[in-house]
């Protein structure tokens, strides 16, 4: 995760709580470790990271992104979430979203992050090395991945991250990740159907962005790995 993410999610004078399944800890720098060249990493972040993480919000009283995003009128409106068109939006830089998005998720696919575990955080097979040649702008986005991105209304955002880990999807691998705001969700394998694909930021031409209120989905997951983990004792204020 960039670092601004670890700033943003800082108390006063205090370092963000760092919380896993097994322990919550103050770290005092990000979670980081020599994995890229140098011009692979500014690749990563001049195409996508640099633009996005600036628009997240660094309280709960603002959110750059969203109020960028509800400047214009939306798609569709169900019961569920309100649907925008990014593609109609020239502020909104499409592309470089969907590269933050996938860079995030495929450094979570070649690496473990942990010096406790060998194996990366999560598993995307064969696709990992697509997506590789993807984010290098020598492939386009493979067809059988779906890129969905939700934002939360301004001011039920959460100012907190999560690792890309993998859900609970029957059909096909899914994985998510979020940063304070915005949900990504990436759906992985030939059994990945056409609505699904529909609803696709890069598969489809307008790039949908669904705006719902899922911090309480937010909130069960955090709830529980904090749940169970072993907590230092400075945690205990």
């Amino acid at each position: 995760m960039p670092a601004a993410m670890y700033r943003y999610c800082a108390p006063p004078d205090r370092h963000p709580i760092s919380s896993s399944s097994k322990f919550a800890i103050e770290p005092d720098r990000q979670l980081e470790d020599y994995l890229l060249c140098e011009d692979c990493e500014n690749d990563l972040n001049q195409s996508g990271e640099s633009w996005l993480v600036p628009l997240l919000p660094p309280d709960k009283r603002s959110f750059p992104f969203y109020d960028l995003l509800t400047k214009f009128p939306p798609e569709a409106i169900n019961e569920d979430a309100v649907v925008y068109a990014a593609a109609t939006n020239p502020e909104i830089r499409s592309e470089e979203l969907i590269h933050f998005a996938m860079g995030v998720f495929w450094k979570a696919a070649v690496h473990s992050w942990s010096p406790s575990r060998a194996e990366p955080l999560i598993n995307l097979g064969s696709y990992a090395d697509r997506i590789r040649k993807f984010l290098r702008y020598e492939a386009g986005f493979s067809e059988h991945l779906a890129l969905m991105v939700g934002v939360l209304p301004t001011p039920a955002q959460l100012i907190s991250f999560y690792n890309p880990y993998q859900g609970s999807k029957k059909e096909w691998h899914n994985f998510l990740f979020y940063v304070s705001g915005i949900e990504f969700c990436l759906a992985v394998g030939k059994t990945v159907h056409a609505n699904a694909r529909k609803m696709c930021f890069s598969h489809n031409p307008a790039h949908p962005i669904a705006v719902a209120d899922f911090s309480a989905d937010l909130a069960t997951v955090l709830s529980s790995v904090w749940a169970n983990d072993r907590r230092a004792k400075s945690m205990g204020k």
